[in-house]
């Protein structure tokens, strides 16, 4: 758009087409250059000076219209209905991208929860951990609902959404689309029949061995646990119980009574302290290098920390009754877990030095090295609002950091998916505090 003539942030008109509305715009556009403009396409829309009106141009509607008509039918493609939310998650809007066909949840929507509708698939904790990501305002992907029609039918449908934030950076709610996938887990569930039966079939050709124990015969992956001599880790294996951690549970709050010790393999959790129960800061970062529930050991069953998983994985569970007498046993053990805790202290303390001196691009490096670690990945999900609370700064100066290391081809980051592309600049681009952090758990491991 070439043209003064232009003005979109006033209220657009549609007017009829037709001969009227050329004649109405060349009342308004006299002089011969500006005719010129809209004879060549340079102009899009007229306006009126008396009422501040704007004429959208025939041939700048028709554009529109296309354009409008190509997003709807790309929508349709990957999406049955889209919709919107408040800053309170209630729904304000929902949307059919086809006609006639609405969703099987749909009657009384408007105003209500998600919560609220009749899905029968999740339970009360698994809505209270869905609810943490909103709060969080994490983007949601591929939730997946079951429920009832009107008529007693099964429907499957998956949920995805995005946060949506003012040129303010205030939470305005949420933006997202269903998708229909009642056809794809009817195929799944045949697909699970026919592993079951295959998988029966075996065993009763094969019998297998009988109360085989957690990881005996597999590697070790928490290297705490696998800096154990042998006889001491068969000791504590006993007590120990393989459980999947999911992005967004939460293990313990601060204050809360500490019921389970976590050794994860491959999964990623954060220890965060708030302020007034809502705002966070990071103050550790604990993967399979060690334990959650470090303050056990050190004679306090009360969690100062919030532990938050931030990367979907599995761990280790000990109840503390099991592992305080494991720690009484095991000297070894004991001198595993102090070591542990000391690296923690350091970890927190020079935490505390960077958020305090350092800029947000080069924290972001180093926070994002810390994670590929100790998640074995280059690859993992996490959304700006997330790297918000984690660094303790707004959500504009993440997105302006991320969008600094991705025109330096060090990351690419699309919808919450980073990936680090150059680890190599991305340890140039990171603050000192990344080899420090590396050298603290690295001396920890070899002494």
């Amino acid at each position: 758009m070439k043209s003064s003539l232009l003005a979109l942030d006033r209220k657009l008109l549609r007017p009829e087409t037709g001969s009227g509305v050329s004649a109405r715009i060349l009342r308004l556009v006299k002089s011969a250059p500006e005719r010129r403009a809209i004879a060549a396409g340079q102009v899009d829309a007229v306006i009126d000076p008396a009422s501040g009106a704007v004429f959208l141009l025939p041939e700048a509607q028709q554009a529109l219209q296309k354009d409008r008509e190509r997003i709807l039918g790309l929508l349709a493609l990957s999406a049955d209905w889209c919709w919107e939310q408040d800053d309170n998650y209630r729904f304000v809007s929902h949307t059919a991208t086809t006609a006639g066909n609405p969703a099987p949840y749909e009657e009384g929507l408007i105003g209500k929860l998600l919560w609220d509708l009749p899905f029968d698939n999740m339970q009360k904790a698994d809505w209270d951990v869905h609810r943490r990501q909103l709060d969080w305002r994490a983007a949601v992907r591929d939730l997946d609902l079951r429920c009832t029609d009107a008529s007693g039918q099964t429907h499957w449908v998956s949920i995805s959404a995005e946060p949506l934030f003012d040129e303010q950076d205030r939470f305005q709610g949420y933006r997202g689309i269903t998708r229909d996938i009642t056809v794809r887990k009817w195929y799944e569930a045949l697909a699970q029949l026919s592993q079951e039966q295959t998988a029966q079939h075996q065993r009763e050709e094969q019998p297998v061995e009988r109360g085989r124990k957690v990881a005996q015969a597999d590697p070790i992956a928490n290297r705490l646990l696998a800096a154990l001599p042998r006889k001491d880790y068969r000791a504590v294996l006993a007590g120990l119980e393989s459980v999947t951690l999911t992005y967004g549970e939460i293990l313990y709050e601060p204050g809360e009574r500490i019921r389970h010790v976590y050794f994860p393999s491959d999964c990623l959790v954060s220890l965060l302290t708030t302020v007034e129960h809502h705002q966070a800061l990071e103050v550790g970062l604990v993967g399979r290098e060690g334990m959650i529930g470090i303050s056990l050991a050190l004679g306090t069953e009360v969690s100062p920390v919030r532990a938050l998983v931030q990367g979907t994985g599995t761990a280790l569970r000990m109840s503390t009754t099991r592992f305080r007498k494991a720690l009484r046993k095991s000297l070894t053990l004991q001198d595993e877990v102090y070591r542990f805790a000391h690296a923690k202290l350091a970890q927190a303390r020079q935490t505390a030095a960077c958020n305090r001196f350092h800029v947000v691009e080069a924290r972001l490096a180093r926070w994002l090295l810390m994670t590929g670690d100790r998640l074995r990945s280059d690859q993992f999900l996490l959304t700006q609002a997330f790297l918000a609370d984690m660094l303790g700064v707004r959500r504009v100066g993440v997105t302006q950091a991320a969008a600094t290391l991705q025109r330096r081809k060090l990351i690419s980051n699309s919808r919450g998916k980073i990936r680090i592309l150059d680890r190599e600049g991305l340890e140039a681009a990171s603050c000192a505090c990344y080899k420090i952090f590396k050298s603290i758990h690295d001396h920890a491991q070899a002494v």
